[in-house]
């Protein structure tokens, strides 16, 4: 089996674990996902020191996030935080950015920031509102990757299933609660890392 085959194979018990309630379970399969992708991502040959560090921060996030507690939330939120900074540099800040994708993705933003700072207290308004801009920009900068690597599907996708992932957290956390959420968030997560990884494989083997 294969380190790819591995992963989604996690993956499907974390979820089924998630699905059940079974915490013990999600404490021990959900903090082996992120460390398979390093794998990955160091046997490919990924020489980009920011796709490891996001990768790297995504686990802490996702350990925190295991968690309950408002402390472990915002611990969970500057860990994304910083993946999320970390994916933006591995995608390249000093890309020509283009009008029309950049609004799709400021737009969509706005919208559910609108939607979800009604349900924020004051000292979740300023993190969750850095975040959002965060998040945002790196869908911009993750598309735009994509469309000067030739990799649309990977980089595009999979910045918007992660940006899915992330609003259906918040939305349920501080707006309503939605059925099967742990499933939604963790298949649309996971196939976004996943994604985003094989981005940029292929990115550096067409150089």
């Amino acid at each position: 089996m294969n380190i790819r085959t591995l992963y989604f194979l996690i993956l499907i018990i974390e979820i089924g674990f998630s699905l059940a309630g079974n915490h013990t379970g999600i404490l021990v399969f959900k903090p082996l996902l992120m460390p398979l992708l390093i794998v990955v991502a160091f046997q490919s040959g990924i020489k980009s020191k920011w796709v490891f560090l996001a990768l790297f921060f995504s686990l802490l996030g996702d350990v925190f996030l295991m968690f309950s507690g408002k402390n472990y939330f915002i611990y969970g939120l500057g860990s994304f935080l910083l993946a999320h900074i970390f994916y933006i540099f591995a995608f390249g800040i000093r890309q020509k950015l283009k009008i029309l994708p950049s609004i799709f993705f400021v737009i969509y933003s706005a919208i559910f920031f609108f939607i979800i700072s009604k349900k924020l207290d004051g000292g979740l308004f300023a993190p969750v509102l850095a975040y959002c801009l965060v998040l945002t920009a790196m869908g911009i900068f993750a598309w735009h990757k994509g469309i000067a690597s030739q990799q649309l599907f990977f980089f595009g996708i999979g910045a918007i299933l992660f940006i899915i992932s992330d609003s259906l957290i918040a939305y349920n956390k501080f707006v309503n609660d939605i059925p099967l959420n742990s499933l939604w968030v963790m298949s649309t997560y996971g196939i976004a890392q996943f994604l985003i990884l094989q981005g940029f494989i292929k990115a550096e083997s067409d150089i």
